[in-house]
């Protein structure tokens, strides 16, 4: 067993200049205008008038590692693609939690230990990993891929920075936000953690 902590990887790295020129290209068809060379000035205008369906034509991947609980919550946005670990077909041999601070730091290994005891009583009882996955804890690890657009990514990341959203989760979508902030910039410059 082991207590790990969230992980964001962005596993389709673009050319920022070329995302921004074919967004710039799909607004200005809206527009009947021709690109006038700073996609970036475009981008800010469409953002600000709350144009923002011609977001959609721009995409990342990321590699997110978290747990049951924050999964849940994450494939909740409808307009993305999900692909997430199975605990159907995947056995565990090496259990990885990822508790919510507060829950780590006051019950911690104790208790996971006995979540972890109870799936391999199980499994030692011939059960499939579908069925003993049922003793398994929300903050049990998973991994998932997933891809928004830029407009669902925006909307994501104001649900889900606001001081209402449940820490971990805030935590996570700062992390995505720090890679969209690092890389492309123009798509979040008015979002704040």
């Amino acid at each position: 067993m082991r207590i790990g902590k969230q992980k964001v990887e962005l596993l389709n790295p673009q050319s920022y200049e070329e995302l921004t020129e074919k967004i710039e290209i799909a607004g200005r068809v809206c527009y009947q205008s021709e690109p006038k060379g700073d996609p970036e000035k475009f981008i800010r205008m469409i953002i600000k008038r709350g144009h923002e369906s011609v977001l959609e034509h721009g995409s990342l991947t990321f590699k997110v590692r978290t747990n049951r609980a924050i999964a849940n919550e994450i494939v909740r946005h409808r307009l993305a693609s999900y692909s997430q670990e199975s605990t159907r077909y995947v056995k565990y041999d090496d259990i990885k939690f990822i508790p919510c601070d507060r829950l780590g730091k006051t019950y911690g290994e104790d208790m996971l230990l006995g979540f972890e005891s109870a799936y391999r009583f199980l499994i030692d009882q011939e059960f499939k990993p579908e069925e003993a996955r049922d003793v398994l804890p929300n903050c049990t690890g998973t991994t998932l891929v997933m891809t928004m657009n830029f407009r669902e990514l925006r909307y994501f990341l104001k649900l889900r920075l606001d001081k209402a959203a449940h820490p971990q989760i805030r935590e996570l979508a700062g992390m995505i936000l720090e890679i969209l902030k690092e890389k492309y910039p123009v798509f979040v410059e008015d979002i704040e953690k």
